[in-house]
């Protein structure tokens, strides 16, 4: 990632001017790719944005699509934002975090199996001062899509928002029918036998899945700062607290008790990572003796009592 002179971290100030934490550093690519936006048909804070989308029947279902067709076809349209993916609701996990089709306490409504299981997670305003001043226009926008939608019924009512307390929620299905998805030609660690679980019930559920041979692991399309694919074993500390340029197409349906509207991740390029991650290290992983290890101030006390 090229560098320029501006390559420095800012500072979080709380309200009496002291600094709380350090942000993450914006490089010049980061400024390349916000110039970039100002120009594209479908960033997020664009005043153009609803010329140039509309609302697509698709089944049951309702997708947003580019009004220009591609090959006399409506494609989706892929919405482009820069945001921080949040740490404290992070399910971007190559599991999703599933951990039964119940959950772990067997208590959920509705079975889930892991085969149709969705990873999830949180966008939200981008704490560094140089980006953070797109965010009102992204929500503006979101809520003239929403209503562009509910417009169309006598019903408007919203049961299921894609914003939820200011912050967009997005979803990645974790599994796709291996009739419909592409080649896998990543390597073997984006493989479904090499997908990393957190939990038995999903390494188990895992194991018949790779047993009945109909659905491949799909791969989060997240790359790191240097364009190179995330493993999925890096996800939390490559993505979780990391600025993104987010790319995600938006569907809704009509139900009973109201409309539900959903965005699907299609890409996630990280601007800045995360500002810090603490790996949690088990002490179960450690030898006996090593968890008596005596901190060094200690052990500079007992040099001098000699």
């Amino acid at each position: 990632m090229s560098s320029s002179e501006n390559d420095s971290p800012a500072d979080v100030r709380a309200d009496d001017g002291t600094s709380t934490f350090a942000l993450p550093i914006i490089t010049q690519d980061t400024r390349d790719v916000l110039k970039s936006l100002d120009d594209s048909t479908y960033h997020l804070a664009s005043s153009a944005l609803l010329d140039n989308v509309q609302w697509a029947p698709s089944g049951r279902r309702y997708v947003l699509v580019a009004k220009e067709k591609t090959q006399n076809k409506f494609s989706p349209a892929q919405l482009e934002c820069v945001a921080e993916i949040n740490a404290e609701k992070f399910w971007l996990y190559a599991c999703g975090g599933w951990n039964g089709e119940r959950g772990p306490s067997n208590n959920w409504a509705n079975a889930t199996p892991f085969e149709k299981a969705r990873a999830r997670g949180y966008l939200r305003r981008p704490q560094h001062p140089d980006l953070h001043h797109l965010w009102p226009s992204y929500m503006a926008n979101i809520d003239a899509i929403t209503t562009l939608a509910t417009s169309t019924a006598k019903d408007t009512r919203v049961d299921h928002s894609v914003v939820e307390n200011k912050e967009i929620k997005i979803r990645h299905s974790i599994f796709l029918d291996k009739k419909h998805n592409a080649k896998n030609d990543l390597e073997e660690e984006f493989s479904t036998k090499s997908m990393p679980c957190k939990s038995k019930a999903a390494r188990d559920a895992l194991a018949e899945i790779v047993r009945q041979n109909v659905y491949d692991f799909n791969p989060l399309p997240a790359t790191d700062t240097e364009r190179d694919p995330i493993p999925p074993t890096k996800y939390e500390s490559a993505l979780s607290g990391a600025t993104v340029l987010a790319t995600f197409t938006l569907s809704c349906e009509r139900f009973q008790k109201g409309w539900q509207f959903y965005a699907d991740v299609h890409s996630l390029t990280v601007l800045c990572e995360p500002p810090c991650f603490v790996e949690q290290t088990s002490r179960a992983t450690l030898t006996m003796s090593s968890k008596f290890g005596v901190p060094e101030v200690a052990r500079k006390r007992a040099k001098r009592d000699e």
